[in-house]
């Protein structure tokens, strides 16, 4: 169980922060400079793949199907990105 909460932590990390992952979200419009001038629902979605907390949890949730390991593989994602940023 363990391995596989880590895993999806990673999983998380590197959906976030993997400069090609990066790239495909800024060519599909999702730019940080332009966030002010989006709609409510892109502004929605923009927070939706670019927050660990948010990704963490709705990726955790998809593959273990358990609410409360999602809530811990977006908690903990959140924690390996403070820690990364030192």
């Amino acid at each position: 169980m363990e391995t596989e909460l880590f895993s999806l932590v990673a999983i998380t990390f590197l959906f976030i922060e993997a400069e090609p992952l990066i790239l495909f979200k800024r060519y599909l419009g999702f730019r940080e400079e332009e966030y002010d001038s989006m709609s409510k629902l892109k502004r929605y979605f923009h927070k939706l793949i670019t927050c660990h907390l948010c990704s963490g949890f709705w990726i955790g949730l998809a593959f273990t199907g358990s609410l409360y390991q999602a809530v811990l593989v977006s908690v903990l994602s959140e924690l390996l990105k403070k820690i990364m940023s030192l």
